[in-house]
């Protein structure tokens, strides 16, 4: 290299490193910029996965595990190149993969088609609930971190909240797993069946995350995390989508519905990123607030963009939600605890 290109290039290599130090130890006001980006995000996400409820719910979950992929592909090379370590012991890569098939499966598959049994302003916040109470039961047992007394008042409010919103969403009648039946008891059974599916979401994404941080406490990158968790997703799903008889219905898919999952798909990455900067410089109290802050966003959007009903019971279970992240944003971390973002 010559010494003027050397010269061009040594502000360049700074501003990288500049910007590189702002992403590892962002401050408070990047922080609280980047805790705010990624709610936005993740209800960008939220309202692109709800566009598309009448697609295959695996087809919509496979497709959002790309841009994950895709963006995370290059980095990984990059790290392998210059010798880093990005997997943190063989044996705990096997081990993740089956947990990705959970996070992928259980959790986002299932999530989509809470979206299209329940709505958009229903299935966020009892996802968000059942993530909470399972992260505090999984955390206990597999972590062994304390459920304290404020811990468990506020996963007894999530309880409630819960059941309160199991019983306010409504089915949209273009879901790929609406059954038909208008009749009231019919919808009603929609709704259970929504919300089940929206509980056993959340304790699926509850189960990924907490060995996700099991994980990484023994070396593994959160990048090497969320990039096994994308192709197993991307593998599995597709192939599901495939023994289904999928493939054929897939050519007939408008290309807006193909724009619609893979924008899920990016918005979901790039809050990701988001998040997780935001947490290196922001107390669990903003995390709590950041997710107060997503519910509502969900709550607005589905009855704006989507008409979902207001009902007596889903501002109930709203407010109940918002109230058991207050009683968690009061919560005091464990010294050098932190929380990892949900993104499978």
């Amino acid at each position: 290299m010559s010494e003027a290109t050397q010269a061009n290039a040594e502000p360049i290599a700074n501003w990288g490193e500049r910007f590189c130090g702002h992403v590892i130890r962002p401050g408070i006001v990047f922080g609280v910029t980047c805790g705010f980006l990624s709610a936005v995000l993740y209800t960008l996400a939220n309202i692109s996965l709800r566009q598309v409820v009448s697609v295959d719910a695996f087809l919509v979950a496979a497709v959002k595990a790309i841009p994950t992929v895709v963006c995370l592909t290059p980095f990984l090379i990059a790290l392998k190149i210059r010798g880093q370590a990005v997997g943190g012991g063989k044996w705990l890569i096997p081990q993740f993969v089956v947990t990705s098939l959970l996070g992928q499966v259980g959790g986002n598959a299932s999530f989509q088609v809470a979206l299209g049994m329940v709505g958009l302003a229903t299935a966020v916040p009892i996802t968000l609930g059942a993530l909470l109470i399972g992260s505090a039961i999984v955390g206990r047992f597999l972590l062994g971190e304390t459920v304290n007394r404020r811990t468990a008042i506020a996963m007894a409010v999530l309880m409630v909240a819960v059941v309160m919103l199991s019983q306010s969403g409504h089915p949209d009648p273009e879901a790929a797993n609406w059954g038909g039946d208008q009749s009231e008891a019919g919808v009603a059974m929609q709704r259970w069946i929504g919300a089940g599916f929206a509980v056993f979401s959340g304790l699926c994404f509850a189960v990924f995350t907490s060995i996700m941080r099991f994980n990484m406490q023994r070396g593994m990158q959160a990048v090497t995390a969320m990039w096994i968790s994308g192709v197993v997703g991307a593998t599995a799903l597709f192939a599901l989508v495939a023994a289904r008889g999928g493939v054929t219905e897939m050519t007939q898919i408008p290309a807006s519905l193909w724009w619609s999952m893979f924008a899920a798909g990016l918005f979901n990455f790039l809050a990701f990123i988001a998040i997780t900067t935001a947490m290196k410089a922001l107390p669990i109290v903003a995390v709590h607030l950041l997710n107060a802050s997503q519910v509502a966003m969900a709550a607005i959007a589905g009855v704006v963009l989507f008409t979902e009903p207001i009902t007596a019971t889903l501002v109930i279970g709203i407010s109940l939600t918002m109230t058991g992240l207050m009683v968690l944003a009061r919560r005091r971390p464990r010294s050098g605890g932190q929380m990892e973002p949900v993104d499978a």
